[in-house]
């Protein structure tokens, strides 16, 4: 179990507004280098990057942190959960890590 926790980043889950877009942040503690960073969005097991993650955006790194393209809690989408797998090549090592966002009505009340 414990393996299977330390793919999910510390802040998972969050919590988004449809509509909303933010730039996620990931530390990669103690590493030295962060290269080819990538992204990809899931909802029900589907690919929706394209339409989930800015095109007119770029990955960025500086030092060890690796701020992702703005994401976008898509119309319609309140009550689901997006599911970004976050890639970067650190020191030398492939590392994948997720992030669970959970999307809610611009009128939930809670």
């Amino acid at each position: 179990m414990a393996a299977e926790a330390s793919i999910w980043l510390i802040e998972s889950p969050v919590t988004m507004v449809e509509g909303e877009q933010v730039a996620f942040s990931v530390d990669w503690l103690g590493a030295a280098n962060v290269a080819e960073p990538d992204a990809a969005v899931y909802k029900n097991g589907t690919d929706i990057t394209a339409t989930a993650m800015g095109a007119g955006d770029e990955h960025s790194i500086s030092g060890n942190v690796l701020t992702l393209k703005k994401l976008t809690a898509r119309a319609n989408d309140g009550g689901a959960r997006y599911v970004v797998v976050i890639e970067a090549l650190v020191d030398g090592n492939v590392e994948r890590r997720k992030l669970l966002v959970q999307v809610v009505k611009a009128s939930a009340e809670g």
